[in-house]
């Protein structure tokens, strides 16, 4: 259910513009993009949801939120409205893609994590808990809360890496399953999903609680794969990232798991990324190489690891920047950008052999105390152009994957962080034109 919110605090898409400024590396006479796409980051220094048209490199408008502290903001499934994941309020704010009109709120029991997990088949999305491991199961088309799993119990996670919050993000491994990742409490929690039959030929949502099992650490997230490229048993395999212990000299790793058929979820192997010191590390986001086998994974001292997913071996170390996060492959030219989220260069890396070419400043230095490079980017669908934030500084950049520079800036203010791309055409996207960040 929507609360509304004053139209007189609303700022639409046509309040602002701020002309894109061209970079002294871009080259002479090189085409712009043509595609079509907005993108959309939670600022929680100015507690708003920046819009940009990325194609034109312009601000679209800017849109205050109801509820405090803007993080993530993540498209609700394939529909034409944005979820503003508001961490510092029990609720998340709902936003026209087009207008950007702030319809209101939608309340929940916790303060939200993140909502990037959608399940198109039953029109359902997760809201993991910031403050509780709790999720809530959202109908996109109403804007309301079907169902909730999980402990709600506030919790602050603090024995290991990554931060307080209660839950890691949430992630369907099904058409009817899915997990509430509880970090403080170093377990996942498998649940199911069907519809219940209630009154008057209406119909509810019921889960139930079905499996546990235990991690050797908080777990951030589970790995994004696309399962229609598995056989039947690699589909119920999945991995997800262990963030590792400072306090407790434990190493951070990628974890193997399989969701059985008699509903079992066990911990079938794992791989730490040792050899350097466990009290300078703490994985943030892992992703899976094009090849399908190879997972490529940061951590914060510095390194990018390429493990072997079949045998669950560190293959090789790429030396990358301090707060090494997402990598965005871009199959197409063979090349990877490496995120380093404290530093002010992305690592670019050749994913045929698994080396890396070199460091490319994007971002000036720290001077709002907030993270140097967003967690959400994009690739043009030409595979041209890479797209992000230098969030502390706040300036959303395009990236030239010919020439590895920078090509174009647009300078917001504020620092956004993370988000969602939507293709501006249809209103939804798919694994290759869009992104969400973790």
């Amino acid at each position: 259910m929507i609360i509304k919110k004053p139209l007189t605090q609303i700022v639409t898409a046509c309040a602002i513009l701020l002309s894109s400024q061209v970079a002294l590396s871009a080259q002479a006479g090189q085409e712009h993009p043509t595609f079509k796409a907005r993108a959309f980051y939670g600022d929680k220094v100015l507690n708003r949801v920046v819009a940009i048209d990325v194609h034109k490199m312009q601000l679209a408008g800017t849109v205050d939120t109801v509820g405090s502290t803007p993080y993530p903001v993540d498209q609700a499934g394939t529909l034409d409205k944005v979820y503003a994941i508001t961490r510092g309020s029990a609720s998340v704010d709902v936003i026209t893609a087009d207008t950007l009109e702030n319809l209101g709120v939608i309340k929940l029991d916790h303060k939200p994590r993140s909502g990037e997990s959608y399940n198109a088949r039953l029109g359902l999305a997760l809201i993991a808990g910031a403050n509780k491991p709790l999720t809530s199961v959202i109908d996109v088309v109403n804007d309301s809360v079907v169902a909730v799993a999980g402990e709600n119990i506030e919790t602050v996670q603090s024995r290991d890496n990554g931060g307080s919050l209660s839950s890691g993000h949430p992630a369907w491994l099904s058409k009817d399953r899915f997990v509430v990742i509880d970090r403080a409490n170093r377990i996942i929690q498998l649940y199911g999903i069907e519809k219940a039959q209630g009154k008057k030929l209406n119909y509810g949502w019921e889960v139930t609680l079905l499996d546990e099992v235990a991690t050797p650490t908080s777990v951030h997230h589970i790995l994004h794969r696309n399962l229609a490229l598995l056989d039947q048993h690699e589909k119920h395999t999945f991995y997800a990232l262990s963030e590792g212990s400072a306090k407790e000299a434990i190493h951070p790793g990628i974890l193997k798991l399989h969701l059985h058929k008699d509903d079992r979820l066990t911990l079938e192997s794992q791989v730490a990324f040792d050899g350097f010191d466990p009290a300078l590390m703490s994985s943030h986001h892992a992703d899976f190489h094009p090849d399908g086998t190879h997972i490529y994974a940061g951590s914060a001292e510095g390194h990018l690891f390429v493990v072997d997913s079949v045998d669950m071996v560190v293959e090789t170390v790429i030396e990358s920047g301090l707060g090494t996060g997402h990598t965005r492959f871009v199959p197409a030219k063979d090349l990877a950008i490496v995120t380093n989220h404290h530093d002010t260069f992305v690592t670019v890396v050749d994913i045929k052999n698994h080396r890396k070419i070199k460091d490319v400043t994007v971002s000036g230095p720290k001077t709002q105390g907030q993270i140097l490079q967003s967690h959400t980017n994009f690739v043009s669908p030409d595979s041209m152009y890479y797209y992000a934030f230098a969030s502390d500084n706040g300036i959303f950049f395009e990236f030239d994957l010919k020439n590895l520079e920078v090509s174009r800036t647009l300078e917001t203010g504020g620092a956004p962080v993370q988000g969602s791309f939507i293709n501006w055409d249809y209103f939804s996207y798919d694994g290759d034109s869009a992104a969400t960040g973790m």
